[in-house]
């Protein structure tokens, strides 16, 4: 396995209440282009911001910043100081207790820093010792000096309990004033510690490894562009000139009364498009990629805890079976596990009731995390604007009778006069997404000022196999979760149709990535062009 990378993004935090304790680990990390954040943590006022500014994935933090106090009074200082550094959404980071001596309080910090309670808690905490990374060394030289002084210069004018008294306050002050010095090695020994204590947690190294690359093609697109020009007195009038010239390859003739924001967006987003390519053609060229995680591609587990026992449903990709492990044995006690092709059978495995309500618990997880992968893959809830491709708007139907006959589009009429939609027919919602070209919203290019709709459907999973078959209908979007709720997406061709752009009776719900969308709008201009057979019967 590749060797774990420290972050290059500046995601390293540092907390210390003494400087010239975190400055030798500050010149270590800076030395290997490792970017740091410093705070003492004596004053989160004067220092820390009023809200986390900056993603962490390492946090280096000095155990011994309090005054003496109960283990767990410790522990709830170290908590706030997260919580006013790490942000809400910032995702997975390795906590470093970092200390010159093993404190006693660390064993009451690990607990509470990683229960489930404290929301920002880290994937992995470690315990290092300065002292195995770094000297201790005092300035032992101008200590030295002034003593011989004093012998020689001084022995005659101060009575010997003065002398003494003197030569005290100096090694005390030379004690205090002492270095730290790395030891050689030292940044390279506390990689490998990260990497040992990481070994189980390889997919934070993969993550890790992934917003590095990010970082480094992101620079190599900004060198890309902004050397264009020579590095001369005319340079950014140039580069302006360049960014123009972007923005104009989106914006066409909507150029000319476009907004100056309007007019970064648009080279932004050639910029973003540019990036995406360059990232993918240098991913998978890269070594830095290969072998960041553990993967067994002939087995494919899931674990949960509950009641004290550890769960696992193992996915066999190959035959798609599943099977059932409790605690790591299988509950039957047979030698060979037994595969189930259907994974709610797993929850007969139980030996009591209480055993299979809780696997079925489980089973529900495990479901419920396909359609949130999907989400985050398909669907993005943050609309602006709000008439751009891939916008999804609710479309109000009041009466029952209407949205019967809606239906019957999608599904067969002898289901939809049927009972069998009649109690979760408010579930059902109906929508309208906007399938112009990207091009032609970028450039402006409406149709006499009206937008072009696409009719579709959100219904309950459970549903989808009442659907009508056929070309004209699009349901390769996977199913996803909205408010809490799964939902089976269903697009029907032939309904596409043009409305006013202004219509404020459109409300925008959530859009759909370009991905789907470009396979959408694919799909419909095929669909569109068919050409038409002639026959005699």
């Amino acid at each position: 396995m590749n060797k774990y990378q420290l972050p290059t993004d500046g995601s390293v935090v540092i907390v210390d209440d003494k400087i010239q304790e975190a400055l030798p680990l500050i010149k270590l990390l800076s030395q290997r282009g490792v970017a740091s954040t410093y705070y003492s943590g004596t004053n989160d006022n004067d220092e820390l911001p009023q809200k986390p500014v900056q993603k962490v994935r390492l946090a280096f933090f000095d155990i011994q910043l309090f005054p003496n106090s109960d283990s767990h009074t410790y522990a709830q200082n170290i908590l706030q100081k997260l919580d006013r550094i790490i942000p809400d959404d910032n995702g997975p980071y390795l906590l470093i207790i970092w200390s010159v001596l093993l404190d006693v309080h660390a064993s009451t910090l690990i607990s509470e820093v990683t229960a489930n309670s404290f929301s920002k808690r880290p994937s992995a905490v470690l315990t290092l010792m300065k002292s195995k990374y770094f000297n201790t060394e005092t300035e032992d030289s101008v200590k030295n000096d002034l003593l011989e002084v004093i012998d020689s210069s001084l022995n005659k004018r101060f009575i010997q309990e003065d002398l003494i008294a003197i030569k005290k306050v100096i090694n005390d002050f030379y004690s205090l004033n002492s270095a730290l010095v790395p030891k050689k090695n030292a940044l390279q020994n506390i990689s490998k510690e990260l990497e040992k204590n990481l070994d189980k947690r390889d997919v934070q190294r993969l993550f890790t490894t992934w917003e590095n690359h990010i970082n480094k093609i992101s620079g190599r697109i900004v060198n890309l562009f902004s050397s264009l020009h020579e590095s001369d007195e005319f340079w950014q009038d140039n580069l302006r000139f360049t960014m123009c010239k972007m923005a104009h390859a989106h914006l066409g003739k909507k150029f000319d009364s476009a907004e100056d924001n309007e007019i970064i967006r648009n080279a932004i987003k050639t910029l973003n498009h540019v990036f995406i390519s360059t990232f993918e053609s240098h991913s998978f060229k890269k070594d830095e990629f290969l072998k960041t995680a553990k993967i067994n591609k002939n087995t494919v587990s899931f674990f949960r805890n509950e009641n004290g026992k550890k769960y696992e449903i193992r996915w066999l990709p190959k035959s798609g079976e599943y099977q059932l492990y409790v605690d790591g044995n299988d509950p039957s006690n047979s030698d060979k596990p037994k595969k189930i092709d259907k994974i709610y059978e797993l929850s007969k495995r139980g030996k009591n009731d209480s055993e299979k309500n809780c696997i079925k618990s489980i089973i529900n997880k495990y479901l419920s995390i396909l359609p949130d992968i999907n989400t985050k893959l398909f669907i993005d809830v943050n609309i602006s604007p709000v008439d751009c491709p891939g916008v999804v708007y609710k479309k109000v139907v009041p009466s029952i009778k209407r949205k019967r006959e809606l239906l019957e589009n999608y599904f067969n009429s002898k289901n939809t006069q049927g009972d069998i939609f009649d109690v979760v027919l408010k579930d059902f919602l109906f929508i309208e997404l906007n399938v112009i070209p990207f091009c032609d919203h970028a450039q402006e290019k409406w149709i006499k000022d009206k937008i072009r709709l696409l009719p579709g459907l959100m219904f309950p999973e459970q549903y989808l196999g009442y659907s009508k078959q056929g070309d004209f209908l699009y349901k390769a979007v996977p199913l996803i979760r909205i408010k809490d709720k799964c939902y089976s997406l269903i697009f029907d061709f032939r309904l596409l149709k043009s409305e006013p752009i202004n219509n404020n009776r459109r409300k925008p719900f959530f859009k759909i990535r370009k991905e789907v969308m470009a396979d959408i709008l694919s799909r419909l201009s095929s669909h569109a062009s068919r050409v038409g057979v002639s026959f005699v019967e």
